[in-house]
């Protein structure tokens, strides 16, 4: 009776190894455990290293993940494109002096180096023809605003500007004068010199230098935030001296620097409105080199109010006119916006395509910033 129970025992011994072992072997890695994603189809079971047998790696991001990421990192950028782009409509208002004409028909080439204008503007003063030192001083800052350098400019319209008599000209370098200290961040200065130039066209009866002044005024406020007092100037006192002398396009420009100032304040609504009249004006006197701007402001305001297939078709047609303008930061501006329309929509492939025109722009545009994301 005794060795019919040890007999028990070790028959229930046996089968609880081999259920065991069933087990562990049960356990060993096998085509069906293979990497769930797919990706891991080879491995060695027998592995005794550190680390497990198998890493199971997580599926690649897909292409729509990666261009999503990639428009979040560059988004930062927009404001330095923003300035940019105000810069440019900033040189794109300074006046031209009487004798921009002839210099140009006198003088060509223009000089090419710091050295050959200082040279002329010196020589002609030392002749006592001061207008035309004068005109060719305002050329040269022009080249220096399209470098970049404002301090040089407006030292070179300070120059020009010594011994002058008190005129057309005079004015138009004061004008500009201005404008460049705006550009350089010097609004006090600006408003001083614009605070001077409005009381001299008031006294000379110049309507259109008024209006003029009236708007960079609105500017310098909208600066200093003061926006309020810049839509009013512009409104008030600048909109009634246009309609006045019927300049049409200097009413445009009103328009659209006021939609602009709306736009700052996140205005929309009132932006369109105005930026719409501005666009019917142009169009009615043919004023194409104002529409891609208008246009791009449209689907802008378009897209802040996330109404995305409006803001498509008007982005659209900004980025054709600007490309015909040749207008590459209006293009950049355009390039980033309307990719991220694209992204909105769903419309992946077009967003792709627009982020390639984008690091094409920005590389000529902005060469030490644009490096791939």
């Amino acid at each position: 009776m005794m060795v019919n129970q040890e007999i028990v025992k070790k028959f229930w011994l046996l089968c609880s190894v081999l259920a065991l072992g069933s087990t562990l072997k049960a356990q060993v890695p096998g085509p069906q455990i293979l990497d769930p994603s797919g990706f891991v189809t080879k491995y060695n079971p027998t592995f005794k290293g550190i680390g497990p047998e198998v890493y199971v790696l997580p599926a690649p991001r897909s292409r729509q993940e990666v261009l999503l990421d990639t428009y979040k990192e560059k988004s930062d950028f927009f404001d330095s494109i923003s300035v940019k782009l105000d810069y440019q409509y900033l040189i794109e208002g300074l006046k031209n002096t009487s004798n921009k004409g002839y210099i140009l028909q006198n003088f060509s080439p223009l000089p090419n180096t710091d050295s050959e204008w200082e040279e002329l503007i010196w020589k002609l003063q030392q002749n006592n023809n001061k207008a035309l030192a004068a005109g060719i001083a305002n050329e040269y800052s022009l080249e220096l605003l399209r470098k970049g350098d404002t301090n040089k400019a407006i030292s070179v319209l300070g120059s020009g500007m010594n011994n002058l008599q008190s005129g057309a000209d005079r004015m138009v370098l004061q004008f500009n004068l201005a404008n460049i200290f705006l550009l350089n961040g010097n609004n006090k200065e600006a408003i001083a010199i614009q605070e001077t130039f409005l009381r001299n066209a008031t006294i000379n009866k110049n309507i259109n230098d008024q209006a003029d002044i009236l708007v960079g005024i609105a500017i310098s406020e909208a600066h200093g935030k003061n926006y309020r007092a810049a839509e009013n100037t512009i409104i008030r006192r600048a909109i009634p001296l246009y309609n006045k002398i019927k300049d049409a396009k200097g009413k445009v420009n009103a328009w659209t620097t006021l939609a602009r100032i709306y736009q700052v304040q996140n205005k929309h609504t009132e932006a369109q409105w105005f930026l719409i009249q501005a666009r019917d004006l142009a169009l009615t006197r043919d004023y194409g080199n104002d529409l891609a701007e208008m246009e791009y402001m449209l689907g802008y305001s378009k897209y802040i109010q996330q109404n995305y297939k409006v803001a498509k078709l008007e982005m659209e047609n900004a980025r054709s006119m600007a490309s015909l303008e040749k207008n590459k930061i209006l293009q950049l501006a355009i390039s980033d916006k309307l990719g991220d329309i694209y992204l909105k929509l769903g419309y992946f492939k077009e967003a792709e395509t627009a982020l390639e025109d984008y690091w094409r722009l920005r590389r000529e545009i902005f060469p030490k910033s644009a490096v791939d994301l």
